[in-house]
């Protein structure tokens, strides 16, 4: 049996980072294009990785010294039931068993479908009370998974290919047949060396180590709406995380987080904000200077206004489609002096005396 942690240079308990790491540093010292390369030792650091970079592969070798899922009596490795026989009624359990036999039932379809959607991605974006009002592009990085460039998602190192997996003859899955004590029983399982595609690369990409992806920084621009609320969610198509064996890439999810703004409080399309006004604007009525998302208006007070008067600015609020705006509400507050002259305070006695 071939000792795989000691062709990579690695102990038992090594992570999978380490592993790849190791069979990065392996590859590129015996690469056969390299002065002193070693396609032999090249070709057993590929092996090795093959086995101990998939983890259902290095523990069922861990535990077998073998990466086969099947024994060599037939059965699920560890198992034999050779034994057993009880009439020739044949059986597909289909998933009832699949636990078991350390498989899964693929009734139906083939195996060689195993091309998954890359993962979604999700991150919050925090903007300004103005950029949620005018619309902004914002630029933000995602460390993620994508296409690897070397092999162009392959896993292949470039000018070689991938072969036919010899494990399952290309077919991408292991069919058993076997008699127990129970019956006859027939279970698929995906080939644990080429994972379900039917090949596997002749050697594995040294980017990559035959996964066909790499982790990178990436740079995107992020349109933000204009009008968009706090919690509201864009949706990228295939901005998300590269699928694998040529599945497609998941989506990119922005979740929009708006800043508290020092002025203003929003509901929905609609602003609100306060101002005080002098006892004279309150009582003679006058003008009141509004400051609203997008510039200065002048209010009108009428005489006799009272605080915690609301009076609505229309279509000064947020936009909610091209051409239609919420409305802005400012409610008023009477701003009561601190300091008075005795000649403010006589005048004010007065008036009082009148009321």
């Amino acid at each position: 049996m071939k000792d795989y942690y000691n062709i990579l240079g690695v102990n038992k308990a090594a992570s999978q980072d380490e592993i790849k790491k190791a069979y990065r540093e392996k590859a590129h010292k015996f690469h056969p294009d390299k002065s002193g390369g070693d396609d032999a030792k090249f070709k057993e650091v590929n092996e090795a990785y093959q086995i101990l970079g998939n983890p259902e592969k290095r523990s069922q070798y861990d535990r077998f010294g073998t990466a086969d899922n099947f024994g060599p009596n037939g059965g699920p490795a560890g198992f034999d039931f050779s034994n057993f026989d009880f009439g020739n009624m044949e059986f597909d359990l289909g998933d009832i068993f699949s636990d078991f036999f350390g498989g899964s039932s693929r009734r139906g379809s083939s195996a060689r479908q195993m091309a998954q959607r890359g993962r979604d991605i999700g991150v919050t974006l925090e903007v300004s009370l103005e950029e949620a009002f005018r619309g902004v592009a914002r630029e933000i990085e995602l460390r993620k998974l994508v296409k690897c460039h070397r092999c162009g998602g392959e896993g292949a190192e470039p000018g070689t290919g991938k072969i036919n997996c010899k494990t399952c003859e290309g077919a991408g899955e292991l069919k058993k047949t076997q008699r127990t004590l129970f019956g006859v029983f027939s279970q698929t399982a995906v080939c644990p060396t080429c994972r379900g595609e039917g090949r596997y690369p002749e050697q594995v990409c040294r980017e990559c180590a035959g996964e066909g992806r790499v982790r990178k920084l990436e740079k995107l621009s992020i349109p933000v709406p204009a009008g968009i609320d706090s919690g509201g969610v864009l949706r990228i198509h295939g901005k998300g995380e590269e699928g694998i064996r040529g599945g497609e890439a998941g989506d990119l999810e922005i979740k929009v987080k708006i800043k508290p703004h020092p002025v203003f409080e929003r509901d929905g399309a609609d602003l609100y904000s306060e101002v005080g006004i002098s006892f004279v604007t309150a009582s003679l009525g006058g003008l009141a200077e509004i400051k609203t998302i997008d510039g200065q208006v002048e209010l009108k007070i009428p005489g006799g206004t009272e605080s915690g008067a609301m009076f609505k600015l229309a279509a000064k609020g947020m936009p909610y489609s091209a051409s239609r705006r919420g409305d802005h509400y400012v409610e008023i507050y009477i701003r009561t002096p601190k300091k008075l002259s005795g000649k403010a305070q006589k005048n004010l006695k007065d008036i009082a005396e009148e009321l």
